[in-house]
């Protein structure tokens, strides 16, 4: 995604390489160029402590560390490569960017993994799911790394798109060139696409499904695969507006340098914010598409599971019973008062189906499970705010939170104000 656009220069007449390229501007702005190199090294050097410290971790979902660990040397390689580039040692070192090189077909294959491991873990790949998605970097190191066994001059000047090749070699650019720039461009988008599909689908299944999502949220894998979006959408700059008069190839190559530095870090900070990063509680997830419904010892009189929502034999009076039913036990059972109260819960509690129960509350109440409990968690609190002066964290807490910023999250969804604010409103 990152160093392997480089060996594409836009500059075919001269192949020059990055650190040519930069050596032509302006005074600050090259001094802070020529400490580029250093900054790459050391941003490398945090990208293999944090892999480091990933494969270490025996605690949480092991197989989604190596996949994100891998994830990060892949960036590592891409710096170094960068760092190369950048103090102009490319030439003397082009059998390293040679054999690099395939990394820009792992970033996707790599977050992707990590992504359905986090969202769906223990989850098998199929046959299919691994060609489509090793296909691709297995066929690029087939067309690849045969420039190993090419003198290094050549191999520069096939990287670099230089002119006045043979024919076999000016096919070679070709296909290493334009062609595997589209492939990339292709396999990366999906990936991220997909990637992107299955956190969605997971905040999705955990409302329709848990009344607390603090323990199970992966809200900083959403922060993750922004960063990746960001140096994803810089690289896409750099490719498709390099020969700008606006956007100079030097500028973007040093902001595409830097998005990686920034993402290295940023993970860094993310590991010590939120050590989840590092030791990850296996996320509860009900898979909509290949999960069938769970069904209670005794279903509903009359009723009879027949698959999802679409083909769900739940009728509008059923609906409406199942409705009332669960109604009647959160107010007469206090059920919302148990912060784990989750949808598998209530059900039992009514000896209904998990499927019949969300599809009810999600078609007659438009709610999922998680704000149809929070409503009852927050009307519960109304009485102490108005009447008694307990701290806002211990009236959230005994109403069933896990957190003051859910509760205050919570609040402002179903009143449209603040706890305080809500409280400052009555009459004294």
């Amino acid at each position: 995604m990152a160093t392997a656009m480089t060996c594409r220069q836009r500059n075919t007449k001269s192949g020059a390489s990055r650190g040519n390229q930069l050596s032509t501007v302006p005074g600050a702005y090259q001094t802070v160029i020529q400490a580029l190199p250093i900054l790459y090294v050391l941003a490398a050097g945090q990208g293999i402590f944090l892999a480091f410290t990933l494969i270490t971790t025996r605690n949480g979902n092991t197989r989604a560390n190596r996949y994100l660990a891998a994830y990060m040397l892949v960036f590592v390689c891409a710096l170094v490569d960068y760092a190369l580039d950048t103090a102009g040692l490319t030439r003397d070192y082009i059998w390293l960017r040679t054999l690099l090189w395939p990394k820009e077909f792992l970033y996707g294959v790599l977050i992707y993994l990590y992504c359905r491991e986090m969202t769906q873990p223990g989850l098998p790949q199929s046959l299919s799911l691994r060609i489509a998605l090793w296909g691709p970097p297995f066929l690029h190191c087939c067309a690849a790394w045969p420039l190993l066994w090419l003198r290094p001059e050549l191999q520069y000047a096939i990287l670099t798109s230089e002119g006045g090749l043979p024919d076999f070699y000016t096919l070679w650019q070709l296909l290493l060139g334009d062609i595997e720039l589209f492939v990339t461009i292709a396999h990366l988008s999906l990936l991220l696409l997909l990637s992107i599909r299955l956190l969605i689908n997971h905040r999705r299944h955990v409302l329709e499904s848990c009344s607390n999502t603090e323990k199970v949220s992966l809200d900083w894998l959403r922060n993750i695969l922004l960063g990746t979006l960001v140096v994803y959408l810089v690289w896409l700059m750099e490719e498709f507006f390099t020969s700008s008069l606006v956007l100079r190839h030097e500028n973007l190559d040093v902001a595409l340098g830097l998005s990686m530095v920034c993402l290295i870090y940023a993970l860094g900070w993310l590991g010590i914010r939120q050590p989840r990063v590092f030791i990850q509680p296996i996320p509860m997830v009900i898979d909509a598409t290949n999960t069938p419904p769970i069904v209670a010892s005794n279903p509903p009189a009359g009723a009879t599971e027949s698959g999802k929502y679409a083909r769900s034999a739940l009728s509008e009076e059923l609906a409406e019973a199942l409705i009332e039913e669960a109604q009647l036990a959160m107010v007469n059972k206090s059920l919302y008062l148990s912060p784990t109260l989750s949808l598998a819960e209530l059900a039992d509690n009514l000896s209904v189906s998990t499927n019949y129960l969300s599809q009810a509350i999600n078609q007659k109440l438009g709610q999922n499970f998680f704000d149809f409990v929070n409503a009852y968690r927050i009307e519960h609190t109304l009485t102490r705010l108005k009447n008694s002066n307990d701290s806002v964290l211990s009236i959230a807490m005994d109403a069933g939170f896990n957190s003051k910023s859910a509760f205050y999250a919570a609040f402002r969804k179903h009143k449209g104000l603040t706890p305080g604010a809500y409280r400052n409103r009555q009459p004294t």
